[in-house]
């Protein structure tokens, strides 16, 4: 059940081209890059050399005082969030260590002890493919995974060529992506997988799978009470999570950055009215004015109706007899009872009871937690296979988009504020 059957988003795309993948004697260490914090210190300078530069409108122009104003209250605050973003300590970084000789996969993103697993629970390899076509040719992009029995995909690497339309010479799609494969094969053999489950034939490459067993009942015997041990190891590693899981909202720099832009737009509005309106400009202080309207009334109801709210609110998952209930609580205290009350608003985001009709997977490393119904998702899978199909029947397609849209429920639990082991452990708890 690990297939993703939602669009692609591009910003995971983007995570997982951030991946670096070395590969060492016998084992594969995997890490999201970060950026650098040469780049912050950069950003650093540059805001506030911006902003400093209204020193020269002040002495070189007729804007005077009011140049330095702008330039100041415009650009000082992106240097501030570089200067937030260089001195942060807690910044999640996905990483994965396989190590064959260990017999383990240890994997997360932050400093919570990493989530590991038995490398025998990992049974397959799958592929997730997709193309974008440009003016000068088409790229294609294939990212790695490695599927875990439990249904989650953990991102291993991602290969990327491009076919220009005036390339003469031969093109091999998946020659690239063979190579490595083949870094893979020699430290983990596995079949692989496309992304409706069937087996991936376009590789250069087989693994050399190991040979079966005599079928000696002594050695049966061992084999069975290996994998009961290899039961329990994993149980005794990944520990359920202690409930109630908490978390605050976390409003990233973008949202920042995006504010403080609209800001500086109603800076800019202010900076032209004051101008004209002392040059006696009448006509052009009208265009000011739209201008800082613009920029002012954007900017606070971003702040209004996005940030302060998200800024008050904590997130809780709650168990529950036989199952569990996730909550939103605006300007959340550490005690709080139903509705509206001194610990705030709490809102009911969804809920989960075992249940035989629907299915739960979880994507990493964007940590969404999405619950689908099983007719809905064996529909989708056949909408994929029909469209991967030489043969294309669209009204079939038609058809099971129909489908795949009548028979759908589909509800998603944003975990991403969370670290990924306490995701992750809690995804398995649901499981």
């Amino acid at each position: 059940m690990g297939i993703r059957l939602v669009d692609k988003n591009k910003k995971i795309k983007e995570i997982f081209r951030c991946v670096e993948t070395t590969f060492l004697t016998n084992s594969i260490l995997v890490k999201a890059t970060i950026v650098s914090d040469y780049l912050f210190l950069f950003g650093i300078v540059v805001w506030t050399i911006l902003a400093l530069s209204g020193i020269w409108l002040w002495k070189r122009t007729q804007i005077g005082k009011m140049g330095f104003v702008f330039t100041l209250v415009t650009f000082l605050p992106f240097s501030f969030l570089c200067y937030q973003s260089y001195k942060a300590e807690d910044r999640f970084v996905y990483q994965l260590k396989l190590d064959k000789t260990e017999g383990t996969v240890q994997f997360g993103d932050s400093e919570e002890p990493n989530i590991e697993l038995p490398i025998e629970e990992f049974h397959t390899y799958q592929v997730q493919s997709e193309s974008e076509s440009k003016k000068d040719g088409t790229r294609y992009t294939d990212t790695i995974y490695i599927h875990h029995k439990s249904g989650m995909l953990l991102p291993l690497a991602t290969v990327s060529v491009k076919k220009y339309k005036d390339n003469q010479d031969g093109f091999s799609r998946y020659s690239l992506l063979s190579r490595e494969f083949k870094k893979f094969f020699r430290i983990l053999p596995l079949l692989v997988e496309t992304e409706t489950g069937k087996p991936f034939q376009d590789l250069l490459v087989k693994p050399e799978l190991p040979k079966e067993k005599d079928s000696d009942p002594k050695l049966k015997n061992v084999e069975l009470t290996s994998v009961k041990e290899s039961k329990i190891h994993s149980l005794k590693k990944v520990e359920a999570p202690q409930f109630p899981i908490e978390w605050k909202h976390q409003i990233l720099s973008a949202n920042w950055y995006f504010s403080f832009s609209l800001l500086a737009i109603g800076h800019l509005g202010m900076l032209i009215f004051i101008f004209n309106l002392l040059e006696n400009r009448n006509h052009n202080m009208y265009y000011g004015i739209l201008i800082l309207l613009f920029g002012y009334l954007s900017f606070g109801s971003q702040y209004y109706f996005w940030i302060l709210p998200k800024s008050k609110t904590t997130y809780k998952i709650e168990s529950v007899e036989n199952g569990f209930r996730y909550y939103s609580i605006q300007d959340h205290d550490n005690e709080f009872d139903q509705g509206r009350g001194v610990g705030g608003i709490k809102r009911l985001e969804g809920e989960w009871f075992p249940n035989r009709e629907k299915i739960v997977f979880l994507e990493l490393p964007k940590k969404s937690l999405n619950f689908q119904t099983k007719l809905a998702y064996e529909k989708a899978k056949a909408l994929a296979d029909s469209l991967e199909s030489d043969s294309l029947d669209l009204k079939q397609s038609l058809s099971l988009t129909k489908e795949v849209y009548d028979n759908s429920e589909w509800v998603l639990w944003d975990l991403s504020d969370l670290p990924m082991e306490v995701a992750v452990r809690f995804f398995l708890v649901l499981r």
